[in-house]
């Protein structure tokens, strides 16, 4: 039995580190995809926790409930202190657009997810009395405040 020289075990020995580095390229590829997926869900259950802490408001606090009602109905009809307890409320609504809008614009939510909220957001927001949105856009600014008066056809 013939033994392998030196060059022929120095070239095995190359093709099974390219080939650890390909397998452990793959597997940090995976891993990052991975992250990404769960830091997008981590993102969609931040946006879902602020819808429900909003609909607990409402369920929770009957005054708070006719307020929403009336401001519906009649804006224009509500007392100063309902109108500041109503803009509170629908703040958290366009501050968590605005979240999902910035984690989408830094690549960190996936685009299914923000297809789905964004046309979420954008048909609720379409249906709330204006008096949400022209009173919190001064919370906002940006392409973000852009994007919401374009979608509510506001300038």
């Amino acid at each position: 039995m013939k033994k392998p020289e030196l060059k022929t075990i120095v070239s095995l020995a190359e093709i099974i580190s390219a080939l650890a580095i390909v397998i452990s390229l793959i597997y940090a590829v995976n891993e990052f995809r991975r992250s990404q997926t769960l830091t997008s869900r981590d993102v969609e259950n931040i946006a879902y926790a602020r819808m429900m802490e909003r609909d607990r408001l409402l369920i929770e606090n009957p005054d708070f409930a006719n307020i929403y009602i009336n401001v519906s109905k009649n804006p224009a009809k509500i007392k100063e202190a309902e109108r500041v307890r109503y803009l509170a409320f629908e703040h958290i609504y366009y501050d968590s657009w605005e979240t999902l809008w910035y984690y989408y614009n830094e690549g960190v939510m996936e685009n299914d997810a923000w297809n789905s909220w964004n046309s979420w957001f954008i048909s609720d927001a379409r249906e709330k009395p204006a008096l949400g949105w022209e009173g919190n856009r001064k919370h906002f600014s940006g392409e973000f405040l852009k994007m919401v008066d374009e979608v509510l056809l506001i300038n």
